[in-house]
């Protein structure tokens, strides 16, 4: 038996309360995961756009609303 046809049989048997406490963990966990990556690439894109990306996007909205 593989390892992730244990830890899926040990879900199985966990009651409502452990299946949510399990499913908050991965939440966070993804959450975080997800902030690592981010923090990673921050930054990367300075100097390829030669305008705010806040006015670039207020263009983006006047333009469909012509």
């Amino acid at each position: 038996m593989s390892r992730t046809d244990t830890i899926l049989q040990e879900i199985a048997s966990l009651t409502p309360h452990e299946l949510e406490l399990v499913y908050q963990e991965i939440l966070k966990r993804r959450s975080n995961r997800v902030a690592e990556v981010l923090d990673r690439h921050r930054g990367k894109g300075q100097g390829v756009w030669t305008t705010d990306a806040q006015q670039y996007v207020n263009q983006l909205r006047a333009d469909d609303r012509e």
